[in-house]
């Protein structure tokens, strides 16, 4: 199938609770919003099919325009419940991308690459490790909508994946604690804010 007939979708999880933040995560400010607007205006610059925002519960996060809200009521099970919450949204895509709310700096240009990917391509981390933002082809849907508790994709043997280094390791930050949030507003990331975000 060419890569212009493809139809991709994004799943942007935001239905932790930020505990090791001490709650409000999220909707904590950063440069002038709330955190999790970031990756969700990131994604808003790509021609995505749809748009799936999974929430938790008692989360603070509202509707967005041209994003479906998900709601994980298991979410406090883990990230990978999550994971197959969004995926089973779906309804028309033939690739997804999954990305965290939690990571305001992923820019355009990485995503970028991620869709240029064939087959499964997860973040390549400074590490060697793999991660998010991810792209996934419909032939493992049924799988990821297997993940419970804390499993990740990465958990399930996909077999042979691509690795896609972002162009600036900054824009892997992820934030989990308060002082993430604080050593990210202070920094001078104009480098970075400007990878086709």
């Amino acid at each position: 199938m060419p890569l212009l007939d493809v139809k991709t979708g994004v799943v942007l999880l935001a239905a932790g609770e930020g505990k090791r933040f001490g709650g409000g995560k999220l909707i904590a400010e950063f440069r002038g919003r709330p955190l999790w607007e970031w990756a969700t205006e990131t994604a808003e610059n790509i021609d995505f099919s749809e748009r799936i925002l999974v929430i938790g519960p008692d989360g603070p996060i509202r509707a967005r325009p041209t994003w479906r809200l998900v709601e994980n009521p298991v979410a406090k099970q883990g990230m990978g419940t999550s994971i197959a919450a969004g995926i089973r949204a779906l309804t028309d895509c033939d690739r997804v991308i999954i990305m965290l709310a939690d990571m305001p700096l992923v820019s355009r240009a990485h995503l970028d690459r991620l869709i240029a990917a064939q087959g499964v391509g997860f973040t390549r981390y400074p590490d060697g490790s793999a991660g998010c933002p991810a792209i996934f082809p419909r032939s493992v849907f049924a799988l990821l909508e297997t993940l419970d508790g804390d499993r990740g994709a990465r958990s399930l043997g996909l077999g042979e994946v691509e690795l896609i280094a972002p162009a600036h390791e900054r824009e892997l930050a992820d934030v989990d604690e308060a002082c993430d949030l604080q050593r990210l507003a202070s920094a001078d990331l104009g480098s970075v804010m400007q990878f086709g975000n």
